[in-house]
């Protein structure tokens, strides 16, 4: 297949010279552009020229204005918002808070609104003045001069295009601020969100508010003008009817218009309820679709692709089904008010006609020019309404959001004298809001403490007696989410189960001590940690800690960042501090086989790190923080083995921390013990005994059972390593994450900048191909060309029966002469001729845009289901360990919204506008063939100027989305290590970065707005360039020129001072929008796993050994074999001959990178073999089916991963085995008693991640 539209395109343009200096270390021309500069977007005009010469790159874009970047508007925001004050009409908070904040601007917009409204009024009367001119008739300004009326008509269409074009790019400015102000918000909330809030707020619905809800603002505010004009031009229509016309003529279009509104409102009524439904599957989709991707190691080791497929893809049915309903509405909408104007014309023409039985056609044709007063308003009104609905939902959302619970602001650690708040700050939002305590640094100190965590929704649900099995159970909560809804059984019990709890938590820690935790699985050992580090909700009692924290989490948080920068955690680098502190964590001798050493990339969730080196790095980064008072450790020493326990305990927690108070939660090498001060033992949520560790020992002996010496010599060979240059030590291995380590490892020894790891992302350069464009309407499950031929030839009979609608009052006037005279003329037949086009016309319509919308929607549906098994498919080592999975992400939301939700509207709005301008030009050139020679230099203008411009406009959008990836990564990044963040109080940093990233991206946003002002305002000129020639030709030919004609031709030549603009800004919007299907469809670029392995059925002899004992016996042989991660990387098993005999226990050993996953890679095949081969039960595993053979074998990966929702289809996702089976293998591993004790069975809701389980 052609992938030449995903490719980078040649630049044909090499010696194109950059700037001498480049832009972005230039300060933007808009803080100092003058009036006309901005209005005819002058100011923009160098680097439009840079983009037309050549690929438009970061360094060419301004750097933004200081007055909008996210700090200072931030500033200006918090002073307003009053979030808990109630607004006339139930508006929202943060609406009204942008308002305050805007209001100067918003002025602005508001008089550009009025200004361009009544210069289209002035247009109306010196139209009139015009035709009456031609007709040889006294004109209503009694201006005899045609001339003069020529440059009143060029005059009062520069004033509308002026001023219409200076409101909207304030307004894109105004919006692209509200955005960027909404992102900001958003990130600052996540940061302060306490677990409650966490449990009601999904990963996927932040994410969602992050970037659908903000876009949603800002197309709202980019609509909101048209809701302004609108309502005035139609005012300022039905006045002009009334002075021209009569009053009679003006209440009867007065009642359409009023009636047309009143349905369009209760369609924007409608299309809230559809966009509030569909908001909240496409929440459930992000947030499944975010699990898939983060689980994907696990997912392809259990072969689980087409269960999770399954599952996104029911989410996208019920979406796609909402989403073709709401496109319905908005096109009867926008049709609707499309087609209002001939409704108006004729209303007004039938009534006028009626009472006067006659009409000029000089009345005739200024019927029209009235009439497209209202045209453009009226077209652009659906947008609006339909973008104030999304709007409304999207500001109710983030008001919730933002009132949503945070962590507490009382009993907080007191401040660092000797630190500074860029690296050691707060925890909590506001140090005014601390309540102060009189302890000492390093204190801790809890009294009749009360914690527990949010209530998880959990139904318990009690069985009905005659069975046990899914349909006698029910879950329901008390905050409905129809998306889990069942039908209630009257069989079934239930009742809310509340969080897990503290209770009676009494604790007097003295600075300096050594405390240990302990107590078994699920005893509430890292909820105690997680209370004294305010994660946990206090119900009751007093929490003080005095002093700075440093703080390892029991699920190591790694950031895709270089191994130093992960240490150092944005503090100075200290050479003799950072040597002391990778000495004492044990990492020297890791970084010697990293490819740069400590610079080396390391991946999203540390995937090129081993389990032991994460936990390690994440002892280190608490190591090397300066002034911290205490040292919390959730069980990091779990990951590594006793010898490598033992010298960091000596070195980093009674060496290196020795004076700082220090928490140690052990869930092994409890032969640390005896070295503690103080020792806690927990159970079942309530401290079962606390004191020395003699105290705790008398009271629970067993603890002596789990006692290892690490001096045991007893059996040197098993902790025997061979010999190697690079000594070093023995760990347990994360397997699922190993997987990768060697590829990431190596592969980093390959990238162009040392130790990289994770690519850029990709941008295709030129313009958007043809090929993207078929491709598009090939998902229709038609031919693209014959389904772009159909719907073209479609608009084109429309804007047929458009035309003729407006010809058709003309021709009746210029035949009422003939009344009287002529026993063949009727009135009544002309009427109902120009009712039966009017009906025609609708049709036609209405019929085009259903089409138009009905095609994308299918495009849309079979696009996203094909991609996205396509990225399922993806290799791990290939794709995933070098993609940054914020960037999958910000396809599969922002780039498939756009694909959704706006480019079928921009390819109705498209074909819409591109007819009647086209028609416009065709029908006001049809005076004279003088007028189509003239056309033909401003047509090739017009060309030329849209193939200049759209060179710049794709690259500043492919830009703007490659800046939006990092938004998202640290989005991911800073939810996934929340309460590390929170604990080091590194808020403030985090939130400069975030401001940082956000405002580049908002930069290359607002650019790409503000450079569509320079195509309008020249597309606008040269319009008025036609409306200057055609009215020139007439007056210059008066009376030589038949008035019906002269009345079409400069009644079109006026429309086409806005039709022309919004038709080439179409074609630019839909280009720009087509960008995001040409990101997606990237991923048809992605190499796919090899699957085209026969079935065990077609292997195995029928006669000897069925396909379902396969395996039976499980030997296992490895031949010569040989494996790399990726083909340009280094040989990771070279040879390998190893036989395991059936039922055999293997253990295997080895230094960290020395091939142990490599083994499990190779079983699964994870990757593809470079030689050699492997043999289950003497069957060549290549030779299987990839999907089977997975299936065939099973592992229990260290780093587990659950998926939320209920626990069955966590562990029978196929919907295979039955209850009892399940109940069985949960009692093996010890969880059926807990289970059944929660109430709710094999229903039990997991929450996002597990977070409801320890």
């Amino acid at each position: 297949m052609d992938q030449g539209h995903y490719v980078e395109a040649p630049d044909t343009s090499e010696l194109a010279k950059p700037p001498a200096t480049p832009f972005s270390q230039l300060p933007n021309p808009l803080a100092k552009a003058s009036l006309l500069s901005v209005v005819f977007a002058q100011w923009i005009q160098p680097m439009i020229s840079l983009g037309s010469r050549r690929v438009l790159e970061i360094e060419d874009v301004w750097p933004a204005c200081p007055s909008d970047e996210s700090e200072s508007l931030e500033k200006r925001f918090h002073r307003v918002h009053e979030p808990h004050r109630r607004y006339i009409f139930g508006l929202s908070p943060v609406f009204m808070a942008y308002v305050k904040v805007f209001w100067a601007d918003l002025a602005v917009v508001l008089a550009g609104c009025v200004t361009y409204v009544l210069a289209l009024g002035l247009q109306t009367y010196v139209t009139r003045s015009l035709l009456e001119f031609l007709n040889g008739e006294e004109n209503v300004l009694h201006i005899s001069s045609g001339y003069w009326l020529m440059v009143m008509m060029t005059g009062s269409s520069l004033v509308a295009v002026g001023a219409l074009n200076y409101l909207l790019f304030v307004d894109s400015r105004i919006g692209s601020n509200m955005r960027t102000l909404t992102m900001a918000l958003v990130y600052e909330k996540a940061l302060k969100l306490s677990s409650a809030a966490r449990q009601e707020y999904t990963t996927g619905e932040i994410l969602t508010l992050m970037s659908v809800d903000t876009e949603r603002v800002f197309t709202a505010t980019m609509q909101a003008p048209w809701l302004v004009m609108g309502p005035l031009a139609f005012i300022v229509s039905c006045v002009l009817i009334g002075f021209l016309f009569d009053c009679y003529a003006a209440l009867a279009g007065a009642i359409v218009l009023t009636v047309v509104m009143a349905i369009s409102i209760q369609q924007g009524d409608r299309i809230a309820d559809l966009q509030r439904r569909l908001l909240k599957v496409i929440d459930e989709r992000v947030k499944v679709t975010s699990e898939t991707l983060q689980g994907i190691r696990v997912m392809k080791f259990y072969a689980w692709e087409d269960s999770l497929a399954q599952r996104v893809e029911k989410l996208r049915v019920k979406e796609v089904s909402l989403l073709r309903k709401f496109h319905t509405y908005q096109v009867i909408n926008t049709v609707m008010l499309f087609i209002t104007p001939t409704f108006l014309s004729g209303a007004t023409l039938g009534v006028y006609v009626l009472l006067r039985h006659t009409i000029t056609v000089v009345e005739a044709f200024t019927l029209v020019v009235i009439v497209n007063i209202a045209r453009t308003p009226l077209n652009q009104l659906p947008q609006a309404v339909a973008g104030l609905s999304k709007a409304k939902i999207a500001y109710a959302r983030i008001d919730a959001f933002l009132a949503s619970n945070e962590v507490p602001t009382k009993a907080v650690r007191l401040s660092s004298p000797n630190t500074t708040p860029s690296n050691v700050g707060p925890l909590f939002p506001s140090n005014a809001e601390v309540e102060r305590s009189a302890i000492d640094r390093g204190q801790i100190s809890i009294r009749s403490g009360a914690f527990e965590w949010p209530e998880s929704n959990i139904v318990v649900v009690t069985p009905a007696e005659r069975g046990n099995q899914d349909k006698d159970f029910s879950i329901d909560s008390g905050n409905r989410d129809d998306r889990f809804e069942t039908p209630a059984s009257p069989s079934v019990v239930s009742s809310i189960k509340q969080g897990f709890p503290l209770k009676d938590v009494n604790l007097e820690i003295e600075r300096g001590s050594l405390v240990m935790i302990v107590g078994k699985v699920g005893s509430g050992k890292s909820s105690l940690v997680n209370a004294i580090l305010g994660e946990m909700q206090k119900i009751s009692g007093v929490l003080e800690i005095g002093g700075c924290v440093a703080y390892v989490s029991q699920d190591t948080w790694i950031r895709n960042a270089t191994l130093r920068d992960n240490i150092l955690f944005e503090q100075e680098y200290d050479p003799e501090r950072y040597a002391h502190v990778l000495d004492a964590s044990q990492l020297i001798m890791d970084l010697k086989a990293l490819s740069n050493g400590d610079l080396t990339e390391i991946g999203e969730r540390g995937i090129n790190l081993s389990g032991g080196q994460k936990a390690r790095v994440a002892i280190a980064r608490a190591m090397y923080r300066r002034g911290t008072d205490v040292l919390i450790l959730d069980d990091p020493l779990s990951a590594v083995d006793p010898h490598v326990a033992h010298s960091i305990f000596e070195k980093c927690i009674v060496g290196m921390a020795s004076d700082q108070t220090r928490l140690l939660v052990l869930n092994s090498h409890y032969d640390l013990l005896p070295n503690a001060n103080h020792v806690i033992v927990m159970d079942d949520g309530v401290i079962a005994s606390q004191g020395s560790y003699e105290q705790v020992l008398a009271q629970f002996p067993q603890l002596t059972m789990d006692l290892v010496s690490v001096d045991d010599k007893s059996d040197p060979e098993l902790v025997k390593v061979p010999e190697s240059p690079v000594e070093t030590e023995i760990e347990t291995q994360a397997l699922d994450n190993d997987i990768s380590k060697e590829a990431a490892i190596q592969g980093a020894k390959t990238m162009e900048a040392p130790g990289r790891l994770i690519q850029a992302e990709d941008r295709v350069k030129g313009k958007v191909s043809g090929l993207v464009y078929k491709t598009y309407f090939d998902e229709t499950g038609f031919n693209g060309i014959v389904v772009t031929v159909v719907i073209i030839m479609a608009y084109i009979a429309g804007q047929a029966a458009r035309t003729i609608v407006d010809w058709w009052p003309g021709h009746w006037a210029r035949s009422m002469s003939r009344r009287g005279v002529d026993p063949t003329y009727s009135g009544t037949t002309f009427g109902m001729w120009y009712l039966g086009f009017i009906a025609l016309c609708s049709v036609l319509s209405f019929g085009r845009a259903l089409m138009m919308i009905e095609s994308c929607v299918r495009s849309s549906q079979h696009m996203h289901d094909d991609l996205f098994r396509r990225v399922l498919r993806a290799p791990i080592t290939k794709y995933f360990d070098i993609t940054p999975m914020g960037q999958i992400l910000n396809r599969f939301s922002n780039d498939l919204d756009q694909m959704d939700t706006m480019l079928p509207q921009e390819y109705q709005l498209l074909l819409q506008n591109m007819s009647l301008a086209l028609g416009a030009l065709a029908v006001s050139a049809f005076a004279s063939y003088w007028i189509v020679l003239m056309y033909i230099p401003i047509f090739l203008v017009f060309l030329y100027i849209g193939q200049y411009f759209r060179k710049t406009s794709s690259e500043i959008k492919r830009l703007e989305g490659v800046t939006r990836t990092p938004v998202y990564n640290l989005f991911s990044e800073t939810l996934s290590g929340l309460a590390t963040i929170r604990a080091f109080g590194m808020e403030d940093n985090f939130i400069e970065q975030n401001r940082r990233v956000i405002d580049a991206n908002s930069n290359l946003y607002f650019t790409h707005w503000a450079a569509s002002r320079w195509l309008a305002t020249r597309l606008d000129l040269l319009s008025i360039v036609i409306i200057f020639v055609v009215t020139f030709y007439l007056v210059a030919t008066a009376g030589s020129v038949g008035s019906l004609t002269s009345g079409l031709s400069l009644t079109y030549s006026l429309m086409l001072t806005s039709m022309v603009q919004w038709a080439m800004r179409s074609v630019d919007r839909t280009d720009n929008a087509m960008t995001s299907v040409e990101r997606l469809l990237f991923f048809r670029q992605i190499q796919s796993e090899d699957d085209a392995g026969k079935t065990v059925a077609e292997l195995l002899d029928a006669e000897q050994q069925t396909a379902s004992s396969w395996p039976s016996r499980g030997t296992i042989r490895f031949e010569q074999l040989c494996l790399r991660y990726r083909p340009e990387l280094p040989l990771v098993l070279k040879g390998v001959n190893m036989g395991v005999a059936a039922g055999e226990k293997v253990g295997i050993c080895g230094r960290t990178g020395a091939g142990k996953s490599s083994l499990m890679v190779a079983l699964f095949r994870i990757c593809d073999f470079d030689s050699g081969r492997v043999l289950i039960d003497d069957v060549d595993i290549s030779t299987i089916n990839l999907r089977e053979l997975r299936r065939s074998l099973a592992i229990i990966p260290q780093d587990p991963v659950l998926f939320s929702g209920p626990l069955r289809e966590n562990l029978d996702p196929f919907l295979k085995y039955s209850d009892e089976r399940i109940w069985a293998v949960l009692k093996q591993v010890h969880m059926a008693d807990s289970l059944r004790r929660w109430g709710a069975g094999l229903d039990f809701k997991v929450a996002e991640g597990g977070d409801n389980l320890s």
